[in-house]
């Protein structure tokens, strides 16, 4: 007997067996509607994205005709909304909003997309508590479980398909009676479940690979780089489940019991551990509540409005390349109102930074505690693959701040001095324009991971095959 036998036989086998049959034809299905909810959720950012774009386009060409009027003779639609006055150009009447294109493979990991808000109305009241609110109302069990896409099924579904593929590739050899048979042929019990999990992990791996690079075509592709780190992923992770069903085999053990342990170990590995981790984070370094957030603003407000001629003077003191054109005995409504709106955000970046703080703390905890899952691990990889992931949000945030930080120093000079706007400085407003990061960070950033659970995987291979190569025909 060969090897090549060994997987011919194995081919008839599972295409004789009905329920295997219907195993992958069930999964095959699952991986299709996950990559078609997956595709439905990146076409809903795409219609976002370009929404914001085209309010954007047609809010600077409604105040641009607006402001050509007014300098025709014309009246501002509203006295208490004249385009000239720079607090309301710069305010919510101009904002822009600043958007964040889906992930290069978002239709295959929602991941952070549906929960972290990814377009932000910047203008100069811009502060802390915009970046902690999300104006995107979202089913909250969708915000609870996360959504059903490729990296789920992957991740917590694809193992179940795997043990139910090799939980008895050698048990059951040895309860029909066949194992002594086989193993008296030129062929070791190593040779024999190696070749067993490499028939089954081709159909896996191929079933999973073969969706995502469908989906992969038809949402317009994604750098070599992406498409590369997201299969190796899948096949480790893979990989790593079939390593430990051959370990759990090597046992010698009944198939009832190995299906009981490798069941128990997904349990625990893939759901156990991962909440556990989430809850010990959330109790040891729990978030400020928003209700402070909100009493801070309300009470830096009324105190704001008290005291808005001493924080004017303050404010032009500790900026004092502002001050150009500000007249010092009578300050316009405008600077003071900006004056007091300054104190506002500097009170409510205080609250912030204790949330932050929190934050950075649990996703340490996180981060630490995560190499005891290969389920967070390979979590983690596919999202950043799929640029769905903390860290690309987390900059896409930071640009967001820049840019509002561009924004109040055109317009805020502007409301000091008191100035009158027109059409003609509507080209010199500032734009956003997202830089992402480059596929070389993406990679620095998941190679430990990466190379953890390759690890994992060549631990349970070389335990098994030590734990095989005990395995005698009379076991």
């Amino acid at each position: 007997m060969t090897l090549r036998t060994v997987l011919r036989n194995e081919r008839r086998l599972l295409a004789a067996d009905p329920a295997l049959r219907i195993a992958l034809a069930v999964f095959a299905v699952l991986f299709v509607y996950a990559l078609v909810n997956g595709m439905a959720w990146e076409r809903f950012q795409e219609r976002t994205v370009e929404a914001a774009r085209t309010g954007n386009a047609e809010r600077t060409r409604a105040l641009e005709q607006e402001l050509a009027a007014i300098e025709a003779g014309g009246r501002p639609s509203s006295p208490f909304s004249d385009p000239r006055a720079p607090n309301v150009l710069g305010g919510a009447r101009g904002a822009h909003t600043a958007a964040l294109e889906p992930g290069p493979l978002t239709a295959l990991a929602v991941g952070q997309s549906d929960l972290l808000p990814y377009y932000y109305d910047v203008s100069i009241y811009t502060n802390e508590s915009s970046f902690q609110q999300n104006g995107e109302v979202e089913n909250p069990l969708n915000l609870m479980v996360g959504r059903f896409d490729l990296a789920f099924v992957t991740v917590y579904l694809l193992p179940l398909l795997v043990l139910a593929l090799s939980f008895n590739v050698l048990s059951e050899e040895r309860e029909q009676g066949t194992l002594a048979l086989t193993l008296s042929q030129p062929v070791s019990a190593r040779d024999v479940v190696s070749a067993k999990l490499a028939f089954r992990a081709l159909l896996v791996v191929g079933l999973a690979a073969g969706v995502s690079l469908l989906g992969i075509l038809a949402t317009g592709g994604a750098s070599f780089g992406r498409v590369l780190l997201w299969c190796g992923t899948v096949i480790l992770y893979a990989l790593f489940w079939f390593a430990l069903a051959a370990w759990v085999n090597s046992l010698r053990r009944s198939s009832a019991w190995n299906a009981t342990v490798l069941v128990g170990a997904w349990l625990v590995l893939v759901v156990v551990l991962p909440a556990a981790i989430n809850i010990a984070a959330g109790l040891l370094h729990p978030l400020p509540s928003r209700v402070e957030m909100i009493t801070a603003q309300r009470e830096a407000s009324n105190d704001a409005v008290n005291r808005r001629s001493e924080l004017l003077a303050r404010y032009l003191e500790d900026h004092p390349e502002m001050a150009s054109g500000v007249v010092a005995d009578e300050p316009g409504l405008g600077a003071l109102a900006w004056a007091a709106t300054d104190a506002v955000n500097g009170r409510l970046e205080e609250v912030t930074a204790v949330h932050d703080a929190r934050r950075a703390e649990q996703l340490a905890l996180v981060r630490r505690y995560r190499f005891l899952s290969p389920a967070l691990l390979a979590q983690e990889v596919l999202i950043d693959a799929a640029g769905t992931g903390d860290a690309r949000f987390a900059r896409f945030q930071s640009q967001v701040r820049t840019f509002a930080d561009e924004w109040r120093q055109f317009f805020v000079p502007a409301i000091l001095a008191d100035e009158r706007m027109n059409a003609g400085i509507l080209p010199d407003v500032p734009t956003f324009r997202f830089v992402d990061e480059e596929p070389g960070d993406v990679a620095r950033r998941t190679a430990v991971p990466l190379l953890f659970l390759g690890g994992l995987v060549v631990l349970m291979s070389v335990g098994a095959g030590v734990g095989l190569g005990r395995v005698r025909g009379a076991n």
